[in-house]
């Protein structure tokens, strides 16, 4: 997926919505600080739009970026092998991955396909007693779940997700985990502590303020965390 693709699926969708009677090209671009004649050059394929303009009519559509993705474009780079080397994983929501043990085929967006043996060499860590939960999840990142990821807007982002690995315990003595994190309803991606008693969530982008939840039971903090963060996959 490269960037004139990603105008060229932006280009359908608002064409779409206008022979839907879903908005006019007037009030879009009106809604983006565009002139008529900008819109209507790039609706027709004349041009093209700088990456500022793309986010200014994304924002006047109140779309992200991701919700121009389809599930093949988060698919991660692998080396051909056969059937039997490759495991599949669930692409799913966070609210999904949160509360839903093994989800069935209607809770899921699509799958990505992972090296079994790398799968194999994750080790988990359990604190909420989830054996019986589908282990590895993908989580696509969208809106302020991928700002929290980094500063720099992302064409697609997501992350492969362990839902038995719960506990707060480095897996690498020198490297802090990361983690999806449930905080008021909201997935952020970042480090996660312990303070009294308050769970302590420092989101991987550094410019995101660190996100506190009181935590009103012991071990009550296990069930803001949907699990460790194994792999990142990103498009840039």
């Amino acid at each position: 997926m490269n960037f004139q693709e990603l105008q060229g699926r932006l280009r359908t969708q608002i064409r779409d919505r206008i022979e839907g009677g879903e908005l006019t090209g007037i009030a879009l671009s009106r809604a983006a600080g565009f002139q008529p004649a900008h819109l209507s050059n790039f609706l027709s394929g004349r041009r093209g739009l700088s990456l500022e303009a793309m986010d200014r009519l994304l924002a006047g559509l109140e779309l992200e970026i991701a919700d121009l993705m389809e599930p093949e474009d988060l698919r991660p780079a692998i080396s051909p092998a056969s059937a039997a080397g490759l495991q599949r994983v669930a692409l799913v929501s966070p609210e999904v991955a949160a509360r839903v043990p093994r989800p069935p085929p209607g809770h899921m967006a699509g799958s990505l396909m992972f090296q079994s043996a790398f799968l194999r060499r994750l080790r988990p860590n359990d604190v909420c007693r989830r054996r019986d939960w589908l282990r590895f999840v993908v989580l696509r990142l969208k809106g302020e779940s991928a700002r929290s990821l980094q500063p720099q807007p992302l064409p697609a982002a997501a992350v492969l997700v362990d839902r038995h690995y719960t506990s707060l315990q480095p897996l690498r003595r020198s490297q802090p985990n990361l983690y999806a994190a449930r905080v008021n309803a909201s997935l952020v991606i970042g480090e996660v502590r312990l303070a009294g008693d308050y769970l302590v969530v420092r989101p991987r982008n550094p410019q995101r303020s660190l996100e506190l939840v009181r935590i009103e039971r012991p071990r009550a903090y296990a069930d803001c965390i949907i699990g460790r963060v194994c792999q990142l996959l990103m498009e840039t």
